[in-house]
């Protein structure tokens, strides 16, 4: 799951790219399937899905260890580079080691 906004809770739904990049490294985003690409979710739904890991992205939204992870009480999350995982361009060279790193910190 990828939270991008809250108040309101917004998430990754369909064809976004940042979808497409976690999708490459072999993550199933719990929302890719949602007609809206960027949906809104109330608090209680998001946490009611038990995902593996709640990725949080310092942009849009700027999640931070204190700002983000609180609301999901139990589960792991996994604080990421918005840039790499929502620009193109040359950051791209290394997100996958880069986010890749964050995600299995997360899963330990």
């Amino acid at each position: 799951m990828v939270p991008i906004w809250r108040r309101p809770w917004m998430v990754l739904g369909r064809d976004t790219f940042a979808g497409d990049v976690l999708a490459r490294l072999g993550v199933d985003h719990l929302w890719s399937d949602h007609p809206e690409r960027y949906p809104r979710v109330p608090v209680e739904e998001l946490r009611a899905a038990a995902p593996d890991v709640v990725v949080l992205p310092d942009e849009p939204y700027r999640f931070t260890a204190d700002d983000g992870p609180e609301a999901f009480p139990g589960l792991r999350c996994a604080l990421v580079s918005g840039r790499h995982l929502t620009w193109y361009g040359p950051s791209l060279v290394e997100a996958p080691r880069v986010l890749g790193e964050a995600l299995r910190a997360a899963r330990r």
